[in-house]
């Protein structure tokens, strides 16, 4: 059992109350609440807000409002207060682990790794502002037209966008909070945040962190309550610049295209259905390993997360073998225990959803490999392998549970055209110990990254993550995201 004695807890929630939204660097409660489930045993574990519209354009008016203290501080005062909140991060890790872990139903031993993540996300923010500031000298007599250029020089400058507004789903409440606030105050933006209803409370915690730093009252607000009445509030109100979203593909599109619509930028992290190609020359050890933590890390609730296995036929069942021995000895039950390693999914209708997959797949005639077993309470699914003949609904749509399909493949080019099949872009992973074999088939898969012998389920933070069609609009990273979350000016002038 996590070792947080309950004093702790208190404490820390005493610090940083769970059933306030934040607006204006006010608290503000409502006489609507809606429960927080603990979806290991469907226990209600707090409540938030269930705020009205008028509350939504109160956020977004505060927001506003504070953009001009939040920018009369420099860049270096803004980052020595990232470094603040980094600080007190990691000072209340333990208490913030077990508040998520409890949320969400993340074993507690990610939980922690995602607190120290967390940490060094603002701590990246307040270093790669720097840089992101740094702008251009154009020399105008190197070009021709318009005329009199050798009296002019340029700058191009990066100003911030203005009010951001964020939306992040449950899987990562910490480190997807992390990723669009600290760039956004790095740069001078405010932030109009909401969290997903399954996951509000360690995000609210850390809100409360960024203001207790000293960043201005506005600077970051948090809402919470109906999802389309929030995000059409995000999409229609003029004040909102930018809208980062983090979710499912057909929410992602369908908001984008309506902020677009309205002259507002976007940034989208969407869906993945990822595969990991096992070549016939490959480490199955090693493509096996890379396999369960791909699939089964956090019951496989992550974007990332390796959905489809495309393996050679010549090394198929010896694959599967190496898979199977390494699942059955993972740990499924209670998240709080330090030897779990497959806790449940986040809510009921998950499962419903799972079972729904499931039964298309073996109704389409997929073989079950393998199902394990399950505690009787909470939201859990048994982890699942399945071989598959053909590409089903489970290969197409983005699957977030602990079910993976194993396809058998005649030929490289079968790995790739199946690969690329899919609506969906994000990683990709290809096991061979041909270097160059690896890197001429990567060269061919469309997504946005591709491991070579390795899991998918990775993300380095000051790197481009995100990739072509369903997978997203843009890139995040820490870099990355400032630059889509500045705008850039050009500035000219006569010196003649």
């Amino acid at each position: 059992m996590v070792c947080v004695g309950n004093r702790f807890i208190r404490k820390l929630r005493a610090n940083y109350p769970l059933v306030k939204a934040i607006v204006g660097g006010a608290l503000l409660g409502s006489d609507r609440m809606i429960p927080v489930r603990n979806p290991a045993d469907g226990g209600t574990i707090g409540e938030i807000p269930d705020l009205k519209r008028d509350d939504i354009r109160s956020a977004i008016d505060s927001a506003d409002q504070a953009l001009a203290a939040l920018q009369s501080l420099t860049v270096a005062a803004r980052s020595r207060l990232l470094l603040k909140v980094a600080a007190a991060i990691r000072e209340h890790a333990e208490a913030l682990a077990s508040t998520m872990t409890d949320e969400i139903g993340r074993p507690i031993k990610s939980s922690r790794g995602e607190m120290m993540r967390t940490a060094v996300i603002f701590e990246l923010a307040a270093s790669e502002v720097k840089g992101a500031f740094e702008g251009q000298f154009i020399p105008l007599e190197a070009y021709e037209f318009p005329a009199g250029n050798d009296k002019r020089i340029a700058f191009v400058k990066r100003d911030p966008v203005g009010v951001v507004a964020s939306i992040t789903p449950f899987n990562f409440p910490a480190s997807s909070f992390a990723h669009k606030v600290a760039p956004a105050l790095a740069l001078g933006n405010t932030v109009v945040h909401k969290p997903s209803v399954h996951a509000p409370l360690t995000q609210l915690m850390i809100a409360q962190m960024i203001l207790d730093a000293g960043f201005p009252s506005g600077s970051v607000n948090v809402v919470t309550g109906n999802s389309g009445m929030i995000g059409a509030e995000i999409v229609e109100n003029p004040k909102v610049a930018l809208v980062s979203f983090t979710g499912s593909a057909d929410v992602g599109l369908d908001l984008a295209g309506k902020a677009v619509s309205r002259g507002k930028k976007v940034i989208m992290e969407l869906g993945g259905s990822d595969a990991q190609i096992v070549l016939d020359d490959a480490d199955l050890q090693k493509a096996s390993a890379a396999a369960v933590l791909g699939r089964f890390d956090y019951a496989g609730q992550f974007c990332n997360a390796t959905k489809r296995l495309l393996v050679s036929k010549e090394v198929s069942a010896e694959f599967s073998d190496n898979l199977l021995g390494r699942l059955k000895r993972m740990m499924v039950g209670d998240p709080r225990l330090e030897e779990t390693e497959i806790g449940p999914l986040i809510s009921d209708n998950a499962v419903k959803q799972m079972q729904e997959f499931f039964d298309d797949a073996k109704a389409e005639g997929a073989e079950v490999v393998y199902q394990g077993s399950t505690p009787s309470k909470g939201y859990f699914f048994p982890p699942t392998v399945m071989k598959l003949s053909k590409p089903m609904r489970i290969t197409s749509e983005e699957v977030f549970g602990p079910l993976v399909p194993i396809i058998e493949v005649a030929t490289e080019d079968e790995a790739i055209q199946l690969t690329n099949s899919s609506p969906y872009g994000l990683d990709a992973s290809i096991f061979t110990k041909d270097f160059g074999r690896a890197y001429r088939l990567a060269s061919r898969l469309k997504v946005g990254s591709v491991m070579i012998n390795d899991t998918t389920r990775l993300r380095w933070d000051n790197l481009p993550f995100g990739g072509p069609k369903k997978s997203g609009i843009g890139r995040e990273g820490i870099r990355n995201t400032m630059l889509e979350m500045t705008e850039p000016k050009l500035i000219v002038c006569n010196v003649g």
